[in-house]
Formats: structure tokens, sequence, C-alpha cells
């Protein structure tokens, strides 16, 4: 028996899949506030609307970028989840900090208590002599968390971590080929609490000192337009008066500023490329920002603290403002950018610049010389770029024309940035 057309059951088609949109992560490091990060990636990671292309991080951020992306690579955002949490969980078991207390004595609390704090600024106590054999309780918990032979291959999201050179002072960028423990070891390298670390024959302290983190090879990798910087440093509204308030945001503000140069630069980057088809792939970025925690939360706590409870606090701080973002701005990522860089780095004081005046086709001929102008200048002859003094008679004016259009050609077959003549 035939069935009719209305009878047969038909398999409904299949919903197009949406495609995931990449974005690229500038995760900030902060000791323990990077729990706080670690609830930011809980919710981005569990999104089906961003796919993470790449990363750079800086102490704490660049251990949050090495869990997620050795799992990413495995293909398990769930892993990745689950990885940062476990993470976390550990670097507040009891036992780590056990060991802190017995490698660091009073130093362990240095950063939230003052006799500490005054052993280590003083020089009475340096990770050489309270940790002679540089242990740090940090490495068995990356170990467990980060593969890095994952991290190497062509699965991984890009990963960009920095370092600072303690010899010369200037940041390296360590990419996925050369990752590896130590160089996650290096990034938090605090030099107070522990010796540096060696890499490549080189020493090498916690990146925060110069990208916090970097920006610039997220921007040239060309692997995502859509850039979400989270941050952590605070951003206070009130001066501190005592002398713990004051230390902390003294390091807040010294670990922040490599942040606030680069975006400073790329707006002024961006303000050429509008005129230089070479820098135009700046315009092509689209930055975004989930900012740090609450003032209050950093009024309490402090970089060292890992207490359990404190560490969950800031991870439920971190997915509010995971979600909140999102809620917010995620239609806008892969369309508009969501910062606007000139407003949230600066202080909005501009100083009063001495414009250059814009040079044109002139007849020099026509231009008006000064007063007595054949009698101030006298013979000269040419040498280089200057005028010396030979003299003789007054030139006649059509000399002194001559030797000012000289100079005008010489001027511009240099191309000087500046022209000579400025107004206010």
């Amino acid at each position: 028996m035939k069935k009719n057309l209305a009878e047969i059951n038909v398999r409904p088609a299949a919903t197009p899949r949406k495609v995931r949109k990449p974005i690229g992560l500038a995760l900030q490091g902060g000791g323990s506030w990077g729990a706080y990060t670690w609830g930011v990636l809980d919710v981005l990671l569990a999104s089906r609307t961003i796919s993470i292309a790449q990363f750079s991080g800086t102490s704490a951020g660049a251990i949050n970028a090495a869990i997620v992306a050795s799992a990413l690579a495995k293909g398990s955002a769930a892993q990745a989840r689950k990885s940062l949490r476990a993470f976390w969980l550990r670097v507040a078991d009891p036992a780590l900090a056990d060991l802190a207390r017995k490698i660091w004595g009073p130093a362990e609390r240095s950063l939230r208590q003052s006799f500490g704090a005054w052993l280590l600024s003083s020089g009475a106590m340096t990770p050489y002599n309270s940790n002679p054999l540089g242990i740090n309780p940090l490495r068995d918990a990356i170990e467990a968390h980060v593969d890095i032979d994952a991290i190497r291959s062509k699965a991984s999201p890009a990963l960009f971590v920095t370092v600072t050179n303690v010899k010369t002072g200037l940041p390296r960028v360590i990419a996925n080929d050369a990752m590896s423990i130590d160089a996650l070891l290096a990034s938090a390298c605090v030099p107070e609490l522990f010796q540096a670390v060696e890499l490549d024959g080189e020493q090498y302290w916690d990146g925060g000192y110069c990208g916090n983190p970097t920006l610039w090879p997220m921007i040239h990798s060309g692997l995502a337009d859509d850039l979400i910087v989270v941050q952590l440093a605070p951003e206070f509204a009130e001066v501190p008066t005592d002398g713990l308030g004051i230390r902390r945001r003294v390091g807040e503000i010294i670990f922040n500023s490599s942040l606030v140069a680069e975006m400073q630069a790329i707006t002024a980057m961006r303000a050429l490329a509008e005129r230089n088809a070479d820098t135009s792939h700046l315009l092509a970025v689209r930055m975004h920002r989930i900012g740090p925690p609450r003032d209050e939360l950093h009024a309490q706590g402090s970089p060292s603290e890992r207490s359990r409870a404190w560490l969950k606090l800031l991870q439920a701080e971190g997915r509010i403002a995971g979600r909140r973002f999102l809620s917010a701005h995620g239609a806008d990522i892969g369309v508009r950018e969501t910062l606007d860089l000139a407003k949230a780095y600066s202080d909005g004081h501009k100083p009063k610049m001495r414009v250059p005046v814009k040079e044109g086709p002139q007849d020099i001929d026509k231009v008006p010389l000064p007063a007595n102008a054949e009698s101030r200048l006298p013979r000269t002859a040419e040498s280089g770029d200057r005028f010396h003094k030979t003299g003789g008679a007054p030139a006649p004016a059509s000399s002194i024309r001559g030797r000012v259009k000289a100079g005008a050609r010489r001027r511009s077959s240099k191309s000087t940035p500046f022209p000579l003549s400025y107004q206010n």
C-alpha cells in the first residue's frame, strides 16, 4: 500500500551551524588576582559564539593562558575549564601554603604584612638567602595542568608569554615553539620571592615589568581582529595614605604602565594608519576590555592571599564580569570596537604642542626679507648644512635669496619630519 507523502516522516533539515567568531585574549598578571581571570575564562570557554584563536599573558595571566591553550589543543574546552579549576584549588591547598611558609618564613606575607615587606625592601632578606635551593611551589602545579607538547602542536591557539631580561631590562616574548615550564615560571618570577629563571643562558624575572601583557604580537599575527583585554589592575577613586596602601598602589601602577603605554601607542599609530597604508592593519583590530575586580575587593585582599574562600570569591566575580561582557558586547564582536582607547587610557590632559606649519609650494623670491637683512648676513661659503662667516662686504639681495633657496632645497631633500617654522 502506498503512503501519502504527508504520512511519511521526513527528517527536518539540519539547522545551519553558527560560525564561532575568533578572538584574542590579553591576560594581565597579578598573583592571586589571576583567579578573577579564571572566572572570566570559565564563561568565555562555555560560550558557543566565540573561539579563542590566540593568547597573550604575563605572570598569572600566562599560566591561565597556558592551561587553556594546552586543553584547547586537544579539542576540549570542557577540559580547559576543569584544568583551571583544579589548578587554582591546588594553589589554595594548605600544603602549598605550608611549603611557602617554610621556604620564605615572614617574607611569604610580604605583600600584605609590613614586617615581611620591610625585610624584602630593606634587602635584609632575598630569595637567594631565604630560598637558596630555588624551590618554586608553583612548578608542580603548572606541570600537572600544562601540556607543553600540546602547546607546541599546530592544534594549539597561538600563545605569547612575556618575560623580563634581568640584565638588559628588555622584554622577551616567547611563543608556542619555544614554550616551556621554565618560561611560565619566569613570567611569574617575582624577584623579591623567587630567584631569576634561566632561559637560553639569560636570567629572567616577571614579565609584568615590561609587558602586562604584550599586545603587539597578537595585532601582527592576524589570527583574530577582536582582542579582549582582561584587566586586573584597579582604578582607584581614592588616594592611599597608609604605608601598605601606598606600596600596593605603586606596584599596581608599575605593573599596569606597560599596558597603558601600549594602548596609547596603538591610538597614536591608528592616527598615522589613516594616512599610511603600511600600517592600515591597525585599523582592522577591534579592542574590547573586561574591567578589573571591584575596588572593594582590592581593599580587602592582596596578590599573595591564597585562601580557598578568597580565590572562589574572585572566580565568582570574574564569572559575573564575563557574563556581563557577553551580554552587553557579545554581538559587537566581529562588528565594532567597544573600548575607547583614547578615553580609557588617557587622563584627558593634552600637553600644549608646537604644531608644525604645513609647507606648501612657495615662490621664495616673493618672501619678504627681514629689515637690514643685507647687513646682517655677510658673504658666506656653504659647507655641509651650515653657513660659515667668511667676512667681506655685505652680499646683494639676490645672493641672499639664493642662499635661502639653497637651504630650503637641502631641508626638503632630507625629508625633515618637522618644518623649521612653528605656531603655538
